[in-house]
């Protein structure tokens, strides 16, 4: 999603969800503080069993029981195993005592599972102080517990979300680069995102993770059969799985047309919304692709300054201000389709017509299957779109009064 979309999100949503929730955020963000200066680092290895232990009811406001139960809306843990905290006290499987229970990688006993426990979270304070993100890849604390720690003690760093397919949905809707190895990564690239928004910066965390769940809704949910639901893979994944092709690729048979896919630039509101994520991947994609083949030509300097200028200003005609080796300008639009080839064509606006027919060096990128994990990039430089087995068909009309 470009952020000319998430301005114009931001400036719709972010001041209803600050005025309609801002007790909500006060007091999550008070119980936030509470915990932290309940539990600081240097008490950590002093803690008592039952002072950590989920189980033991809600009298005993233990370390976990705070953690998932009393801030659910700094993102919930709730849902999960209880073996997440690595020992508790409860019943497990068919075994109906309730007694202390613990994950057996901890330890061989729960009192030595303990110690490791807590050394674990010390040492997850530790790496997140010192920015080592390996050490926080490698602790060995569940996902979900690790995740809603490192938000917690780092509120400014790490996004309060915490499972992986939430954390995904919303990379790949952002359109966010960047190699995950980790959950903690794709929560601190959501913040450096956040950082870049002085709107959303201004406000508690909180309010972002809502605010991307109003955008974007939760992942889709597994299918019946159990498997994941399909999904849109993330930037990275789809710019190292693309490829230029140096044809167009086959049409099918004839069939009845379903209407062009492409940009976005249309009059029906479903259909923009679903074309315009569509072209919005496709200009990523071809950017990465430009920044690629220059540093492939040794050519540095240039592949810094490829600019993707519709980010800012839709109106110019092209998408993306990239260079020949030599340092000549190639202005590109982009156009991208989910289909593997051009049997529904694309939209065009008057400007980018204009344009493709006025500027030196002009070049349109063609993008099939430009939300799959293999996209194809097709490029045209100077297209004869009035010729060369084009057909335009006027859509659009502007309405005067006489």
């Amino acid at each position: 999603m470009n952020r000319l979309a998430i301005a114009e999100e931001i400036a719709r949503r972010v001041p209803m969800l600050a005025q309609r929730d801002q007790d909500e955020w006060k007091r999550a963000e008070q119980i936030r503080k509470d915990f932290v200066s309940d539990y600081p680092a240097k008490k950590i290895p002093g803690l008592g069993l039952d002072e950590y232990v989920i189980g033991k009811g809600a009298d005993n406001r233990s370390f976990c029981y705070r953690l998932e139960r009393e801030m659910d809306s700094l993102g919930k843990i709730l849902g999960s195993n209880a073996i997440k905290f690595g020992v508790y006290f409860g019943k497990r499987g068919d075994d109906k005592d309730k007694k202390y229970r613990f994950a057996s990688h901890w330890g061989s006993n729960c009192e030595e599972g303990f110690v490791a426990i807590k050394q674990a979270i010390v040492d997850l304070f530790q790496a997140a102080d010192e920015g080592d993100s390996a050490a926080i890849a490698g602790n060995k604390l569940s996902p979900m517990l690790k995740g809603k720690i490192l938000f917690l003690y780092h509120p400014d760093q790490f996004a309060p979300i915490y499972a992986w397919p939430h954390l995904e949905h919303f990379i790949s809707e952002l359109d966010l680069d960047g190699a995950f190895e980790c959950e903690a990564d794709m929560q601190r690239a959501l913040m450096d995102y956040r950082a870049t928004w002085p709107e959303l910066k201004a406000q508690p965390p909180a309010l972002y993770m809502r605010l991307l769940y109003d955008m974007f809704g939760p992942p889709a949910a597994p299918t019946t059969s159990g498997s994941a639901a399909p999904s849109i893979p993330m930037l990275k994944t789809a710019v190292d799985g693309a490829q230029f092709i140096s044809q167009l690729p086959a049409m099918p048979p004839a069939a009845a047309p379903t209407g062009p896919v492409g940009h976005g630039k249309t009059n029906h509101e479903t259909r923009q919304k679903n074309s315009k994520r569509t072209g919005d991947r496709g200009e990523l994609i071809v950017l990465a692709l430009e920044k690629q083949r220059l540093i492939q030509a040794g050519k540095l300097k240039l592949a810094e300054n490829v600019d993707h200028v519709a980010d800012r200003d839709d109106g110019l005609g092209y998408d993306i201000l990239s260079f020949d080796d030599d340092g000549t300008e190639r202005p590109i639009e982009v156009k991208a389709t989910t289909a593997s080839n051009l049997q529904n064509g694309f939209y065009i606006s008057a400007t980018e017509l204009e344009k493709s027919a006025e500027l030196l060096n002009y070049h349109l990128y063609l993008v099939f299957s430009a939300l799959s994990k293999s996209p194809r990039v097709f490029t045209m430089k100077q297209p004869n779109l009035k010729g060369l087995g084009f057909d335009l068909e006027p859509l659009n009309y502007r309405v005067t009064v006489e």
